[in-house]
């Protein structure tokens, strides 16, 4: 019997999840850094222009067979820098859209390091993304997840030779609400929400148990690892709570105009992007524009009034929210490249379009599923007061407005993105 319990029993020595970690993403690192040699100082740094780098980006979709509407990824790709305040970026629309695509072509082509989990409906812990301790032979084992985030928590060096410290990952967790991710992603976010307060190079770790035994292993949770996730909205899958709506920035997809055979060619390293080193992501993300502080007050007296309206059905947004909106407009590559002229039409116009996606991005999620039909108290007091104040500042919005009011057997399903197009 003493034999049989001291087989069983873990064995730190043995079971330290470094050795565990190190050992499988060296012999079979979850990404390769091909094409992508040890950093050697005094060596030329690449450091492209943001929208040099993003124009590029539209370029070789267009190339690879696949258009997605300029001002969809410019607003995907500021709605990542936003991360320190909007950790997550959620992608949601009608399935067959491009959701899962856009991510996977913006990091191959951006030169970023990526990682896909898809999302089973089973899960209900950390454990599901991060792995488990399988008593049967003594071992913990990781999931590929977790591989990946520790390879981009190491240094590249001769030790970890595909160490991603230095250069910028993202995570997509696709289809991400056939589980609820308040289940499995909650202690994520919490700590996430914690890095905002942390130094660089001096984020918060998530504990990960490895087994009886063993203390727990601390992942860092680095912001060179950005997230993104896929949600279709079906009778199979979850609805988001507040809790991940207002820590997240929720794009939707436009349906296609045009129904098109997508012939597309291989992603490999002849097409691959050139590695995007973090420090040209941190310079983007770091240096917001300026704006005068009245210009800035005129957009937040706008979103106070629709958050009295939001009230009415117990939807008020707080103080992050406006936080994460600033942040956004402050961080579009537009208003970046117009905020030279603040007095001129090209930043107002940045700054409107940017102030846009952000009502759909932050506000609309908040109104789903309130009743819309002509005759109930929540269209009355809370959608038709928001639809009329909208109208003068962001009038694209008006016929999606229009549609989720109608779309949705009588409630407020916002799920088009018409907006988007520039011809609407």
């Amino acid at each position: 019997m003493l034999s049989e319990l001291n087989r069983l029993k873990v064995k730190p020595d043995e079971n330290k999840p470094e050795r565990i970690l190190a050992i499988e993403s060296q012999k079979n690192p979850v990404v390769e850094r091909k094409n992508d040699p040890l950093p050697v100082e005094g060596r030329e740094a690449y450091a492209p222009s943001e929208l040099t780098w993003l124009d590029g980006i539209e370029g070789k979709c267009k190339e690879y067979g696949i258009v997605f509407p300029r001002r969809l990824l410019r607003s995907f790709h500021t709605a990542l820098k936003t991360a320190e305040m909007s950790p997550l970026t959620v992608l949601a629309g009608v399935s067959g859209t491009g959701k899962s695509l856009l991510p996977k072509l913006y990091a191959h082509f951006g030169g970023l390091y990526f990682h896909s989990v898809a999302v089973q409906p089973n899960w209900d812990g950390k454990e599901s993304l991060l792995g488990y301790f399988n008593s049967i032979d003594n071992r913990f084992k990781p999931e590929s997840t977790l591989r990946f985030l520790a390879q981009a928590s190491k240094e590249c060096d001769e030790a970890h030779p595909h160490g991603l410290r230095d250069r910028v990952c993202l995570a997509l967790l696709d289809e991400m609400n056939l589980a609820h991710p308040e289940l499995y992603f909650a202690d994520f976010l919490s700590k996430l929400e914690e890095r905002r307060e942390s130094i660089e190079g001096k984020e918060p770790e998530l504990d990960v148990d490895i087994g009886t035994g063993c203390d727990p292993y601390g992942l860092r949770l680095g912001r060179n690892v950005l997230w993104t996730g896929t949600m279709n909205q079906d009778e199979t899958t979850k609805a988001l709570s507040d809790k991940v709506i207002d820590r997240s920035m929720m794009l939707f997809f436009p349906r296609p105009r045009t129904l098109v055979d997508l012939k597309t060619r291989a992603l490999d390293e002849s097409n691959r992007g050139k590695p995007l080193p973090y420090d040209v992501w941190k310079s983007w993300k770091d240096n917001p524009a300026t704006i005068k502080q009245e210009t800035m007050d005129r957009y937040r007296w706008l979103l106070e009034d629709i958050n009295e309206r939001l009230a009415t059905q117990g939807r008020a947004i707080g103080h992050r929210v406006w936080q994460s909106v600033e942040l956004y407009m402050r961080l579009h590559p537009e208003v970046l490249h117009t905020a030279h002229n603040p007095d001129g039409e090209d930043f107002k116009k940045a700054l409107d379009n940017a102030f846009e996606d952000q009502i759909v991005l932050k506000v609309m999620p908040k109104l789903r599923g309130l009743e819309s039909s002509d005759s109930s108290k929540s269209r009355k007091e809370c959608l038709n007061p928001i639809r009329e104040k909208l109208r003068e500042p962001c009038p694209a919005l008006d016929t999606d407005f229009e549609r989720a009011m109608n779309v949705g057997d009588g409630q407020f399903v916002w799920q088009s993105a018409e907006y988007l197009n520039p011809n609407t």
